[in-house]
């Protein structure tokens, strides 16, 4: 640093030019280096310069600078009326972590409300136990309601056990603060904590239930478990889907098993058709008990949107493969967003049993199956299209042979080249016919491997 002191008249001056690259160069300059505090107090002033990319400079230096004093000459920035500068003083904190805390609890009590906010929001990301002595005196104290629902959520995060008794004093004195309480509740998990949520579950609006319902999920206990199972009948929407959430992660954590009756089999069903990706994540995993239609059906319109889900229920379709097949032939009619997903499914099964589960369905269903690929030889999807071409001369070649047509008029040139490769292995003059017909197709590559399968036919054009 002596060598930084003896220059730094004259980085002062640069830090005043007018020009900003010079202002951001001397930032740049101190980077992960020990500093003076009267450097650090200079380098804070452009914190408040007009110039994006120096405020960002001298915010990285400040990030990284090893000296200790650093938080205290960045706190009062907090208080800005630039939004921008503010936002980078709590940055600033933030990522420099424990070591700002002190200074950040002693500004508390110099700010507004708007600052004690600020202050304790960063201290709650932060995440460190000790200042929750000075969140709960400010708790108590302070009459602001951002302020308090600032608090609520810091101790949470903070995992504050101390704070249980004042969060619940803070729950009974306002219906705003119910479901912030009970998040951070769920948060700090002591045995206090979860009996108060579960003693109060009864007497909540739908939001301050979801909340308890979502806390369950990391901190219930038995009593919290067997409570969700009696209400699952009576849930409906987001909190149904909470509800199947938290089950999913109590039954993992405690061990627990879950009754499959119909009312566990109805959330199930609704949650992996309606709700968001996490809860279906979930449901996805509670289906194994579960082998009939509206739950397979469901499994599959979801199939191939996510890799977890697919993981978990594609040992039901190779279960049931004779209700797969019927399923999955309705939905390919239909075109559904996911038709490659379930004819790649369709491919697998196919290949793991060598087709013998074909031989399980109906007549009927097998000439539904064959419909369904025909249906898809018009999808926009050329590897739908292409499943397809591979699919019907496995399952039903005669009908493959009808709609040649189709299939020799695809716009994919390596479609046309598979269906080459395919019709190569049949004896038949109508296929003979097609193959001649793509061996003058417009595509030189299709031509020519046209040409090669009529060769190895002893034909020649």
């Amino acid at each position: 640093m002596s060598n930084n002191s003896s220059n730094f008249s004259e980085d002062l001056q640069k830090l005043h030019s007018e020009d900003p690259y010079q202002r951001r160069e001397i930032a740049e300059k101190y980077f992960d280096k020990e500093l003076t505090d009267e450097v650090i107090e200079e380098l804070c002033k452009l914190l408040l310069d007009a110039d994006n990319g120096v405020r960002d400079a001298v915010a990285n230096t400040l990030i990284y600078c090893p000296s200790q004093p650093v938080a205290q000459f960045v706190v009062p920035y907090i208080a800005s009326k630039q939004i921008a500068t503010r936002n980078l003083a709590g940055e600033v904190l933030l990522k420099r972590g424990i070591s700002s805390i002190p200074a950040m609890v002693e500004y508390i009590d110099k700010g507004n409300d708007d600052d004690k906010k600020f202050i304790i929001d960063v201290l709650g990301l932060i995440g460190d136990l000790s200042p929750e002595k000075k969140i709960i005196e400010v708790l108590k104290s302070n009459n602001d309601e951002n302020v308090i629902l600032a608090c609520i959520e810091a101790l949470g995060n903070i995992k504050s056990e101390n704070s249980v008794a004042e969060l619940t004093n803070v729950y009974d004195s306002s219906e705003l603060y119910r479901p912030t309480v009970m998040e951070a509740l769920g948060k700090i998990g002591s045995d206090d904590a979860v009996n108060y949520m579960i003693e109060k579950y009864h007497m909540e609006d739908e939001l301050t239930k979801f909340s308890i319902i979502e806390s369950f999920e990391f901190i219930g206990n038995e009593q919290a478990f067997f409570l969700l199972l009696s209400e699952l009948k009576k849930l409906t929407g987001q909190l149904a889907w909470a509800a199947i959430l938290s089950l999913k992660g109590l039954k993992d954590k405690l061990n627990l098993d879950i009754p499959f009756d119909e009312s566990m089999k109805n959330s199930v069903l609704d949650t992996l058709v309606d709700a968001d990706l996490n809860y279906k994540r979930a449901a996805s995993y509670l289906i194994q008990a579960f082998n009939d239609n509206d739950i397979l059906l469901a499994c599959l319109k979801i199939y191939g949107k996510d890799q977890e889900i697919d993981e978990n229920v594609k040992a039901k379709f190779f279960e049931n493969p004779v209700m797969f097949y019927s399923k999955a032939a309705a939905l390919l009619k239909n075109n559904v967003e996911n038709s490659k997903a379930i004819l790649d499914l369709m491919k697998e099964l196919i290949e793991n049993d060598g087709g013998e589960s074909l031989s399980k369905i109906s007549p009927l269903e097998l000439r539904n199956l064959s419909d369904s690929f025909t249906t898809c030889l018009e999808n926009t999807d050329e590897e739908v299209r292409r499943s397809a071409i591979e699919l019907l001369f496995f399952l039903d070649p005669e009908t493959g042979v009808l709609f040649l047509d189709t299939m020799l008029s695809d716009d994919n040139y390596w479609n046309r080249i598979r269906l080459v490769e395919i019709l190569e292995n049949f004896d038949d003059e109508r296929i003979t016919e097609a193959i001649k017909k793509l061996a003058h197709d417009p595509e030189e590559m299709v031509a020519e491997r046209a040409l090669m399968a009529l060769n190895q036919k002893g034909i020649t054009l």
